[in-house]
């Protein structure tokens, strides 16, 4: 069990439990609000699912799931970049060379954010970065 320490010297358990508490209580106060509030026809809100193009949610949670699987294989730097290769050319339709720079760029922001920024341990993969 993660202890959850005090607010000058946190714990493992200290930032999950904040984080439930504070999710808890937004639910809590969605819950009174959508209780409270009027009913969908009365508002003349639309239903949420109608508009959701699945040709491309199901390819992107599938891509997010091999994603998860590569990434201790392929590293962060190769997996990250394949995935927003992917998202940014098939799921957007942008031209290769913004498709590159912006794959490259996104990439190499979170790389260094996590490793220098955060001093995170990012999976290296086969090719050692």
């Amino acid at each position: 069990m993660l202890g959850f320490g005090s607010f000058k010297q946190p714990q493992g358990g200290f930032m999950p439990l904040l984080s439930g508490l504070l999710l808890g209580v937004i639910a809590f106060i969605d819950l009174l609000s959508g209780l409270l509030g009027q009913s969908k026809a009365e508002a003349g809100e639309k239903d949420i699912w109608a508009e959701i193009s699945w040709r491309k949610v199901i390819p992107t949670v599938a891509v997010l799931f091999l994603y998860a699987f590569l990434l201790p294989t392929l590293g962060f730097f190769i997996a990250t970049f394949l995935l927003l290769l992917f998202l940014f050319r098939v799921m957007e339709r942008r031209p290769w060379w913004i498709v590159l720079i912006a794959s490259a760029a996104t990439t190499a922001f979170f790389y260094f954010g996590l490793k220098v920024g955060l001093s995170c341990n990012v999976p290296k993969g086969f090719l050692g970065f």
